[in-house]
Protein backbone atom coordinates (compact mmCIF):
# COMPACT_ATOMS: atom_id res chain seq x y z
CA UNK A 1 0.00 0.00 0.00
CA UNK A 2 1.55 3.28 -0.92
CA UNK A 3 0.08 6.33 1.73
CA UNK A 4 1.32 9.34 0.34
CA UNK A 5 1.88 12.63 1.83
CA UNK A 6 4.54 15.39 1.24
CA UNK A 7 6.20 17.79 3.06
CA UNK A 8 9.38 19.88 2.46
CA UNK A 9 8.70 21.86 5.41
CA UNK A 10 10.76 21.42 8.45
CA UNK A 11 13.58 19.23 6.75
CA UNK A 12 16.87 20.99 6.91
CA UNK A 13 18.65 19.57 3.74
CA UNK A 14 22.22 18.87 3.27
CA UNK A 15 24.70 20.33 1.25
CA UNK A 16 26.85 18.87 -1.65
CA UNK A 17 30.57 20.70 -2.55
CA UNK A 18 29.93 21.17 -6.33
CA UNK A 19 32.75 23.89 -6.78
CA UNK A 20 35.73 25.47 -5.79
CA UNK A 21 35.27 29.02 -3.91
CA UNK A 22 37.30 30.47 -7.35
CA UNK A 23 34.24 28.57 -9.46
CA UNK A 24 31.65 29.28 -7.26
CA UNK A 25 27.92 30.60 -8.77
CA UNK A 26 26.35 33.68 -6.87
CA UNK A 27 23.09 32.58 -5.68
CA UNK A 28 23.84 28.67 -6.21
CA UNK A 29 24.10 26.65 -2.99
CA UNK A 30 23.97 22.76 -2.87
CA UNK A 31 22.71 20.88 -0.15
CA UNK A 32 22.24 16.69 0.75
CA UNK A 33 21.88 14.85 3.88
CA UNK A 34 22.19 11.35 5.47
CA UNK A 35 19.10 10.24 7.69
CA UNK A 36 18.15 7.03 9.39
CA UNK A 37 15.06 7.32 8.74
CA UNK A 38 13.37 9.29 5.23
CA UNK A 39 9.68 10.07 7.35
CA UNK A 40 7.37 12.54 5.04
CA UNK A 41 4.11 14.02 7.34
CA UNK A 42 4.87 11.22 9.74
CA UNK A 43 5.05 8.71 7.08
CA UNK A 44 8.59 6.43 6.03
CA UNK A 45 8.93 6.83 3.28
CA UNK A 46 12.38 4.20 2.74
CA UNK A 47 10.46 1.29 4.89
CA UNK A 48 11.93 2.46 8.12
CA UNK A 49 15.55 2.51 6.43
CA UNK A 50 18.29 5.19 6.02
CA UNK A 51 18.11 7.26 2.92
CA UNK A 52 20.48 9.84 1.17
CA UNK A 53 19.44 12.98 0.17
CA UNK A 54 20.48 16.48 -1.55
CA UNK A 55 20.22 19.07 -4.11
CA UNK A 56 20.52 22.50 -5.79
CA UNK A 57 18.84 26.16 -4.70
CA UNK A 58 19.68 29.05 -6.96
CA UNK A 59 18.30 32.71 -5.99
CA UNK A 60 17.99 34.94 -8.71
CA UNK A 61 18.13 38.13 -6.45
CA UNK A 62 15.12 39.51 -7.45
CA UNK A 63 12.73 37.42 -4.93
CA UNK A 64 12.75 34.29 -7.37
CA UNK A 65 14.04 31.07 -5.88
CA UNK A 66 14.20 28.02 -7.35
CA UNK A 67 15.81 24.12 -7.03
CA UNK A 68 15.85 20.66 -7.61
CA UNK A 69 15.62 17.65 -4.56
CA UNK A 70 16.41 13.87 -4.58
CA UNK A 71 15.85 11.05 -2.27
CA UNK A 72 16.53 7.45 -2.28
CA UNK A 73 13.20 5.58 -1.65
CA UNK A 74 11.50 2.28 -0.25
CA UNK A 75 7.85 1.66 -1.57
CA UNK A 76 8.49 -2.17 -2.25
CA UNK A 77 8.40 -2.14 -5.77
CA UNK A 78 10.64 -0.92 -8.29
CA UNK A 79 10.05 3.12 -7.14
CA UNK A 80 13.70 4.12 -5.96
CA UNK A 81 13.83 7.83 -6.26
CA UNK A 82 12.04 10.96 -5.42
CA UNK A 83 12.78 14.17 -7.55
CA UNK A 84 11.13 17.70 -6.71
CA UNK A 85 11.49 20.36 -8.88
CA UNK A 86 10.23 23.93 -6.94
CA UNK A 87 9.50 27.61 -7.26
CA UNK A 88 8.86 30.55 -5.44
CA UNK A 89 8.47 34.45 -5.52
CA UNK A 90 9.68 35.67 -1.83
CA UNK A 91 8.50 39.04 -0.23
CA UNK A 92 7.54 40.85 2.75
CA UNK A 93 4.26 41.47 4.35
CA UNK A 94 5.39 43.98 6.25
CA UNK A 95 7.63 42.45 9.15
CA UNK A 96 6.55 39.11 8.37
CA UNK A 97 8.41 36.93 5.95
CA UNK A 98 6.36 35.11 2.95
CA UNK A 99 6.39 33.27 -0.42
CA UNK A 100 4.05 31.80 -3.07
CA UNK A 101 5.30 28.93 -5.35
CA UNK A 102 5.21 25.31 -6.49
CA UNK A 103 6.24 22.31 -6.33
CA UNK A 104 6.50 19.18 -8.71
CA UNK A 105 7.38 15.54 -7.48
CA UNK A 106 8.43 12.94 -9.99
CA UNK A 107 9.40 9.56 -9.73
CA UNK A 108 11.01 8.97 -12.45
CA UNK A 109 10.93 4.93 -12.10
CA UNK A 110 7.31 4.18 -10.69
CA UNK A 111 6.99 0.70 -9.80
CA UNK A 112 3.70 -1.34 -9.84
CA UNK A 113 2.17 1.05 -7.76
CA UNK A 114 2.53 3.94 -9.98
CA UNK A 115 2.34 6.31 -11.04
CA UNK A 116 2.80 8.99 -8.49
CA UNK A 117 3.91 12.46 -10.24
CA UNK A 118 1.65 15.00 -8.83
CA UNK A 119 2.03 19.08 -8.25
CA UNK A 120 0.98 20.81 -4.87
CA UNK A 121 0.88 24.54 -4.90
CA UNK A 122 2.78 26.45 -2.10
CA UNK A 123 2.19 29.43 0.62
CA UNK A 124 4.68 30.32 3.18
CA UNK A 125 4.96 32.88 6.31
CA UNK A 126 7.85 33.43 8.83
CA UNK A 127 8.74 36.21 11.31
CA UNK A 128 11.57 36.01 13.94
CA UNK A 129 10.73 37.03 17.19
CA UNK A 130 14.63 37.13 18.08
CA UNK A 131 14.14 34.96 20.98
CA UNK A 132 12.82 32.36 18.96
CA UNK A 133 11.38 31.67 14.79
CA UNK A 134 7.93 30.95 14.08
CA UNK A 135 7.05 29.35 10.81
CA UNK A 136 3.52 28.59 8.65
CA UNK A 137 3.00 26.34 5.35
CA UNK A 138 0.23 25.47 3.51
CA UNK A 139 0.24 22.99 0.59
CA UNK A 140 -2.37 22.13 -1.97
CA UNK A 141 -2.86 19.98 -4.47
CA UNK A 142 -5.48 21.21 -6.82
CA UNK A 143 -5.79 18.58 -9.49
CA UNK A 144 -6.57 15.04 -8.97
CA UNK A 145 -4.47 12.61 -7.24
CA UNK A 146 -2.41 9.71 -9.65
CA UNK A 147 -3.20 6.53 -9.52
CA UNK A 148 -0.73 5.62 -6.41
CA UNK A 149 -1.53 8.64 -4.17
CA UNK A 150 -3.62 6.46 -0.99
CA UNK A 151 -4.14 8.09 2.34
CA UNK A 152 -3.12 7.14 5.72
CA UNK A 153 -5.42 4.10 5.34
CA UNK A 154 -4.85 3.55 1.60
CA UNK A 155 -7.71 4.89 0.21
CA UNK A 156 -7.33 6.80 -2.91
CA UNK A 157 -8.42 10.40 -2.59
CA UNK A 158 -9.61 13.28 -5.29
CA UNK A 159 -7.27 16.17 -3.46
CA UNK A 160 -5.18 16.72 -0.78
CA UNK A 161 -3.74 19.64 1.14
CA UNK A 162 -1.54 20.26 4.00
CA UNK A 163 -1.38 22.84 6.86
CA UNK A 164 1.39 23.03 9.37
CA UNK A 165 2.99 25.42 11.90
CA UNK A 166 6.60 25.27 13.67
CA UNK A 167 8.66 27.25 16.56
CA UNK A 168 12.18 26.91 16.25
CA UNK A 169 14.44 28.63 19.55
CA UNK A 170 17.82 29.06 19.94
CA UNK A 171 19.59 27.96 23.11
CA UNK A 172 23.16 28.26 22.34
CA UNK A 173 24.52 29.86 19.06
CA UNK A 174 24.99 26.06 18.35
CA UNK A 175 21.96 24.30 19.55
CA UNK A 176 18.54 24.88 19.26
CA UNK A 177 15.29 23.21 19.87
CA UNK A 178 12.06 23.00 17.60
CA UNK A 179 8.84 21.56 17.13
CA UNK A 180 6.28 21.37 14.36
CA UNK A 181 2.40 20.11 14.23
CA UNK A 182 0.32 19.72 10.98
CA UNK A 183 -2.80 18.47 9.61
CA UNK A 184 -3.27 16.31 6.25
CA UNK A 185 -6.61 16.45 4.44
CA UNK A 186 -8.32 14.65 1.52
CA UNK A 187 -10.88 15.12 -0.14
CA UNK A 188 -12.81 11.87 -1.40
CA UNK A 189 -15.33 9.41 -0.44
CA UNK A 190 -13.75 7.40 2.56
CA UNK A 191 -10.31 9.06 3.09
CA UNK A 192 -9.04 9.75 6.61
CA UNK A 193 -7.33 12.79 7.84
CA UNK A 194 -4.61 12.99 10.12
CA UNK A 195 -2.20 15.05 12.37
CA UNK A 196 1.37 15.19 12.76
CA UNK A 197 4.29 16.36 15.17
CA UNK A 198 7.43 16.14 15.71
CA UNK A 199 10.30 17.72 18.10
CA UNK A 200 13.92 17.56 18.46
CA UNK A 201 16.90 19.40 18.50
CA UNK A 202 19.47 20.99 16.03
CA UNK A 203 23.57 21.03 16.55
CA UNK A 204 25.05 23.25 14.26
CA UNK A 205 29.15 23.28 13.57
CA UNK A 206 29.23 26.01 10.56
CA UNK A 207 28.04 24.44 7.21
CA UNK A 208 27.16 21.09 9.64
CA UNK A 209 23.97 20.42 11.66
CA UNK A 210 23.24 17.17 13.13
CA UNK A 211 19.40 16.72 13.91
CA UNK A 212 17.83 14.34 16.58
CA UNK A 213 14.00 14.08 16.40
CA UNK A 214 10.64 12.48 17.42
CA UNK A 215 7.52 11.81 15.06
CA UNK A 216 4.56 10.49 15.59
CA UNK A 217 0.44 10.82 14.23
CA UNK A 218 -2.60 10.75 15.94
CA UNK A 219 -3.64 7.87 13.05
CA UNK A 220 -1.57 5.13 12.64
CA UNK A 221 -0.36 1.92 10.15
CA UNK A 222 1.19 -0.95 11.25
CA UNK A 223 0.64 -3.15 7.68
CA UNK A 224 4.46 -3.86 7.39
CA UNK A 225 7.81 -1.46 6.83
CA UNK A 226 6.34 0.24 3.83
CA UNK A 227 4.72 3.41 4.38
CA UNK A 228 4.72 2.84 8.52
CA UNK A 229 4.05 5.61 10.68
CA UNK A 230 5.68 6.03 13.86
CA UNK A 231 6.81 6.83 16.27
CA UNK A 232 9.75 7.12 14.96
CA UNK A 233 13.40 8.39 16.53
CA UNK A 234 15.17 10.15 13.55
CA UNK A 235 18.89 11.39 13.44
CA UNK A 236 19.90 13.41 10.47
CA UNK A 237 23.26 14.57 9.51
CA UNK A 238 23.30 17.84 7.25
CA UNK A 239 26.06 19.86 5.34
CA UNK A 240 25.85 22.69 3.06
CA UNK A 241 28.15 24.53 0.57
CA UNK A 242 28.64 27.35 0.39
Amino acid sequence: MNFKARILIGTTLLALPIASPAMAIDGLTANGQFTTDYVLRGITQTAKRPAVQGGLDFDTGLGITMGTWVSSLDYGDDTNLELDLYAAYNFHLGPVNASLGGIGYIYPSSGNFGPYNYLELTGTLGYDFGFAAWSAKAYYSPFTMPVGFLDIKGVHPETEYWLTTGLAVPIMPWLAVSGNVGYEGYTGLGTTNYTEWDVGFTLTYDKYALDLRYIDTDTHYSGGPWFATGPFYVATFTFKFP
